[in-house]
C-alpha cells in the first residue's frame, strides 16, 4: 500500500512518540474488522498520543498562530490517512471536523492542545451517551419475546441488544456470518456467552429464516447516514429490501455522529483485497470485494437516534438542517 502524506511527512521523525503515532496509524489503517465507533475511539486515542508527544517535545511551538497551523497540518495528515483507509465511516469525518473546528477559536499553543484533547474526549463520551439513549429507545420498540435479526456487528446494536436483555425484554437474536471477515460470527458468540438465545447462519440462508420466523424484526447499525441512504455492511440492502416486501419492520440504530450531510462520491465502494474471498484467483477472473452497500432511506421503518425515531422524510429533513462542515482537505475520503 502506498504511504499516505501523513507517513511520508513523519518518516524523518526519530522521536519515540512519533514512532508510536506512526504505528497506531498503521494499525488503524489495516483494521478491517472493527466498526466505525471502535475505529473512531482509537483515532481519538491516537490524537491523545500525539498531543502527549507534542507537549513533551523540545520543539518551540512558536507564536500561537504558528502552533495552530502546525496542529491543523498534523490533524489533516492523520485525518487523511485514517479516512482514506476507512472512507465509509462517518464518525471519523465528524471527529476530525470537530477537532479542526476547535482550532478556529484562537487559543494559545498550550490551550489549543487542551482544547483538542477536550474535544476528542467529548466526542467519544458523546458516542457512549448516544448508545445508551438509543438502547432505551429500541427497548420501547421491541415487543416481548420478539425475534431480532441483525447483520454485521456494530457496537450500537450490540449495546442495544444487551440492554434489552438485561432489562428483562425477552428476545432471540439471529446473526449472519457477515462475510468476508465474519464479524457477525463473533457477535453471535458474544451474545450467546451473555446468555441471550442466539442463532447464526450464512448470509444467504438468512433470507429464508427471516421469512419463516414468526414476529421478526430486522435491526442493523450504520457506518453513515446520508441523504442517499444508509451505508452499512454489504448485504444490508438485500435484507432491508426483502424485509420491506414481507412487511417486516426494519430499524437502523445510529447516533448523530453517523450523520453526514454530504459525502464524497462513491465513498462506500472501496475495493478490498480479493484474497479475502478467493485466494489465488485465476487470470481473467475479477473478484469484487466491497464491505459496504447503500440502502435507500425509504427501505427503513425508522432510524433510531439518541433524540428520536426518525422516518425517512424526517431523516432527510434532519440531514438538510445540519450545518455544512468543510474543514477537511478537499478530496478526503474520495475512493
Amino acid at each position: 500500500m502506498p504511504k499516505s502524506s501523513y507517513h511520508r511527512r513523519r518518516d524523518r521523525s526519530t522521536t519515540s512518540s512519533a514512532e508510536e503515532v506512526d504505528a497506531a496509524v498503521g494499525a488503524l489503517r489495516s483494521d478491517n474488522l472493527s466498526g466505525s465507533q471502535a475505529i473512531t475511539r482509537r483515532a481519538a486515542a491516537l490524537v491523545e498520543t500525539w498531543l502527549a508527544g507534542a507537549s513533551s517535545g523540545p520543539r518551540d511551538p512558536g507564536t500561537p498562530d504558528q502552533a495552530r497551523r502546525d496542529a491543523e497540518l498534523r490533524l489533516q495528515d492523520v485525518a487523511g490517512a485514517l479516512i482514506g483507509a476507512h472512507p465509509a465511516m462517518a464518525p471519523l469525518y465528524n471527529l476530525f471536523e470537530s477537532l479542526l473546528e476547535c482550532l478556529d477559536e484562537g487559543a494559545p499553543a498550550g490551550d489549543a492542545r487542551s482544547r483538542i484533547r477536550r474535544t476528542a474526549a467529548a466526542f467519544v463520551d458523546g458516542m457512549d451517551q448516544h448508545n445508551r439513549a438509543i438502547a432505551g429507545r429500541f427497548r420501547e420498540i421491541l415487543d416481548q419475546d420478539q425475534a431480532v435479526f441483525t447483520h454485521s456487528a456494530g457496537s450500537t446494536v450490540r449495546a442495544a441488544l444487551l440492554h434489552c436483555w438485561r432489562a428483562g425484554r425477552g428476545l432471540t437474536v439471529h446473526c449472519t456470518e457477515s462475510r468476508p471477515v465474519a464479524e457477525g460470527s463473533a457477535l453471535a458468540r458474544d451474545l450467546a456467552e451473555q446468555g441471550i438465545p442466539t442463532t447464526l447462519s450464512t448470509d444467504s440462508l438468512v433470507f429464508s429464516l427471516l421469512r419463516l420466523t414468526p414476529r421478526p424484526l430486522l435491526v442493523v447499525g450504520a457506518d453513515a447516514v446520508t441523504p442517499d441512504g444508509i451505508v452499512n455492511k454489504a448485504g444490508t440492502l438485500g435484507l432491508a429490501t426483502a424485509a420491506r416486501s414481507w412487511d417486516i419492520p426494519v430499524y437502523v440504530l445510529a447516533g448523530s455522529e453517523k450523520f453526514l450531510r454530504s459525502a464524497p462520491p462513491f465513498f462506500h465502494q472501496q475495493e478490498r483485497p480479493p484474497e479475502e474471498i478467493l485466494p489465488q484467483a485465476p487470470a481473467g477472473l475479477r473478484v469484487i470485494n466491497r464491505y459496504f452497500d447503500l440502502t435507500p432511506l425509504d427501505c427503513v421503518t425508522g432510524i433510531v437516534t439518541e433524540r428520536a425515531v426518525l422516518t425517512a422524510a424526517e431523516t432527510t429533513r434532519e440531514l438538510a438542517g445540519m450545518k455544512t462542515r468543510s474543514r477537511l482537505r478537499p478530496g478526503t475520503g474520495r475512493v
